[in-house]
């Protein structure tokens, strides 16, 4: 998990359909994308799908290969690039909510002043979200028909592997940008 999103109040990880579970006298949703994928954010599915190219660039995987035969050549080095651009996002991300979090240690931050770093960091967050969301735009737009297609199908099947754990209050936010 990225370190963050462990940060976040808003506890954006990956989510699961279910039912409400106790955890710290908390009331979280668990969402199963193995469940019900319509739950999981399109964000959150890009996100992992980038991540798994990022991880298997360069090399034929189980993850990746049917993808590999069915796009073409120039198609899968555009995805091979906004996956590798990945990484920076989620640096760019990072870098800022440490800076964040450094400016405002939880230990002695004022409850009140703690509302206003959640804001911040959620308005962070959902930047990142963004720049995700317009880069599956921007390969969807250079991509042949088919090849969105199959795309946007491997994307969607990547959403099974994806589990989260999402406060009630915090359900809206963490879905958004959709």
């Amino acid at each position: 998990m990225h370190v963050f999103t462990t940060l976040l109040v808003i506890a954006a990880t990956f989510v699961t359909q279910g039912g409400a579970v106790q955890e710290g006298g908390k009331d979280l949703l668990v969402i199963e994308g193995a469940k019900d994928p319509a739950q999981i954010p399109e964000w959150l599915a890009w996100e992992f799908s980038f991540t798994l190219v990022q991880q298997w660039q360069g090399k034929d995987s189980g993850f990746t290969h049917d993808l590999r035969e069915v796009l073409a050549a120039n198609e899968y080095a555009m995805l091979e690039r906004e996956a590798v651009a990945q990484r920076t996002r989620q640096a760019n991300r990072d870098s800022q909510g440490t800076k964040l979090f450094e400016k405002y240690p939880w230990a002695t931050t004022p409850p009140d002043v703690l509302v206003k770093v959640n804001d911040e960091a959620y308005a962070i967050d959902l930047a990142y979200r963004r720049e995700i969301l317009a880069a599956r735009d921007r390969l969807l737009q250079a991509f042949s028909i088919e090849s969105q297609a199959a795309l946007t199908t491997w994307v969607a099947e990547n959403k099974a592997a994806l589990t989260s754990y999402v406060q009630k209050s915090d359900l809206k936010r963490w879905r958004a940008p959709e």
